[in-house]
């Protein structure tokens, strides 16, 4: 199995320092190229419109991430939270138990405080 480095095309550092010409041409048209050294991979030399593709794709979506955070936030205000919650902490097992069975078959259980 290949990684993703395996496949960059391969520049040795001697190579680098005397074909940066032709080793800038492959980075514009491959997007990037290996450096190695001792034919082992050293570094990797991007484009920077490579570089700005990754470093977006590791962005953390900042809009989702408040979205998804008002939308649990709101579901804790909600009438009637408070007292799920407190019901949540004081479950038995056995409710606890048929309460995630219910929740994987969406359905509704009815009184979690009660079971033994």
């Amino acid at each position: 199995m290949t990684t993703a480095v395996e496949s960059l095309p391969k520049v040795t550092a001697s190579a680098l320092v005397t074909g940066m010409q032709q080793v800038t041409k492959t980075v514009l048209t491959q997007g990037a190229v290996v450096i190695t050294k001792h034919d082992q991979p050293a570094m990797v030399l991007l484009s920077v419109e490579r570089y700005r593709e990754l470093a977006q794709a590791s962005a953390p979506n900042l809009d989702a991430l408040t979205k998804d955070f008002d939308a649990m936030y709101a579901r804790m205000q909600a009438p009637g939270a408070k007292k799920r919650l407190a019901n949540a902490f004081a479950a038995k097992p056995k409710a606890m138990g048929a309460a995630a069975v219910a929740a994987a078959e969406h359905t509704e259980v009815a009184d979690t405080t009660s079971a033994a």
